[in-house]
């Protein structure tokens, strides 16, 4: 690419320090031309230096020059790293757009690094999901895909999908005196082998919205059972309204707190009450939903009251629910209950016990999200789902069908395959992947 183009790579307001990104083959001009020096820098080396106007100082800043091809777009790169006034920033641009200097597109800067072969597409649609990243589990997951192993999955199955359409096409060159290398038998075997990698992908895909908006944590209990103590133990701060009058909570309240990388959404719920009034119908039928619908239940049982509890449980039907792997049982105000039960003894009032209930927590859920995780985007995904159901269908059909009808479409499978990479994709899908990164990136 024959221009050079620039972009403030930092987030827009008022902050300590900005980032303004130049890349091209101006890019080495447009250092000595900011710093008035005639000198060529050494690359990779960040030092302060004067940024000028023509002869007029603008901001004194930390300038780094990358050379191609060390770079990460694989060009010329220069960084100016200068004070985050929005004055300063839009001086700097001024004096680079009246060089000749053009202004980036949103994702240029990583479409241009595609181009040089310094990322694959799947590694560019892990860049945006990194930005995008709410929680510590999905930032180290789109590292992981940053780094390219998605894309060796990928590859890797690719090659097994060659490598069998490579078999087939030699066994139809074979005479037919000449043993076959392969029968009908052995064919599905191998598609069955690629499919389960298939199926390894996608189903860690599946978990990932639990991942990005939070495992959902209902919190079921009597009325008085020290739901809203505990949901405010767990936050770190008052959040639900705490009363000895049972029946505070007529409403769910829920909020999000994240626990060893991941975000939970945690479900303050109305009091199972037995003989509620008509408000607390409402809110008790909104309880039973969360528990339906919930990651994880934690169910609150106060001293004294676990048949009570037990009880409801089985005038609403709720056993498949409260019975389940995802429940933990939550015998509460062990400060003043002195019989031991099988199960988390805490105090929420105390903070006692929290910390072996949210290890049970983040224990649980990752039973409920241990798969091979993949960040996969809706592009992705579907490419994927038709990868699966052309190789399932081939798999069922391999006895009925001639070696080069098997042969074409896992032809057409690897182009698929290989579309996921970028090595088949064309200008309107990279069009529209880049698009939709921020200006800077």
């Amino acid at each position: 690419m024959n221009t050079t183009i620039t972009a403030i790579a930092t987030a827009p307001g008022r902050g300590a320090i900005a980032i303004i990104r130049v890349s091209g083959p101006k890019s080495l001009r447009a250092y000595k031309l900011l710093t008035n020096s005639t000198a060529t820098p050494t690359p990779n080396q960040i030092k302060p230096a004067w940024i000028y106007e023509g002869k007029q100082k603008i901001d004194h800043s930390m300038v780094v020059y990358f050379k191609a091809p060390n770079s990460f777009t694989g060009e010329d790169v220069v960084e100016i790293h200068c004070h985050g006034s929005k004055v300063v920033q839009r001086n700097i641009l001024e004096a680079l757009f009246a060089d000749g200097i053009e202004a980036a597109k949103p994702g240029e800067f990583s479409e241009r690094a595609y181009y040089n072969g310094k990322i694959d597409v799947a590694q560019a649609e892990a860049i945006m999901e990194l930005v995008s990243a709410e929680n510590t589990q999905l930032a180290r997951l789109a590292t992981r895909q940053l780094a390219g192993e998605f894309s060796k999955q990928i590859k890797n199955i690719s090659g097994e999908v060659t490598k069998l359409g490579a078999t087939l096409a030699a066994d139809l060159d074979f005479s037919e005196e000449d043993l076959p290398l392969l029968d009908s038998t052995m064919i599905a075997e191998s598609l069955a082998g690629i499919i389960t990698k298939i199926n390894t992908i996608k189903a860690g895909s599946e978990v990932l919205p639990k991942l990005r908006e939070g495992i959902n944590v209902a919190l079921i209990g009597l009325p008085n059972a020290g739901k809203s103590t505990l949901l405010n133990a767990l936050l770190g701060f008052d959040r639900s309204i705490v009363s000895s009058q049972a029946g505070t909570t007529r409403d769910t309240i829920s909020e999000t707190a994240e626990l060893g990388g991941i975000n939970y959404q945690f479900i303050d719920t109305a009091g199972l009450n037995s003989k509620p009034g008509e408000i607390e119908k409402i809110g008790i039928e909104k309880s039973i939903e969360n528990i339906k619908s919930a990651d994880i239940i934690l169910l609150l049982i106060e001293p004294g009251q676990e048949s009570q509890t037990n009880a409801f449980i089985e005038s609403k039907n709720l056993h498949e629910y409260i019975d389940s792997p995802k429940t933990i049982k939550v015998f509460t105000k062990s400060d003043i209950n002195k019989k031991k039960s099988k199960g988390i003894q805490i105090s929420a009032l105390k903070k006692s016990g929290i910390k072996d209930l949210t290890d049970k927590i983040m224990s649980l859920s990752l039973d409920q999200t241990q798969t091979s995780l993949q960040i996969l985007t809706e592009r992705q995904l579907n490419i994927i789902s038709r990868v699966e159901l052309a190789l399932a269908k081939l798999e069922d059909e391999a006895a009925h069908l001639s070696f080069d009808i098997i042969s074409a479409e896992l032809e057409l499978v690897a182009k698929d395959l290989n579309e996921l990479t970028g090595e088949h994709a064309n200008q309107q899908i990279i069009d529209s992947i880049f698009r939709n990164f921020c200006i800077g990136k």
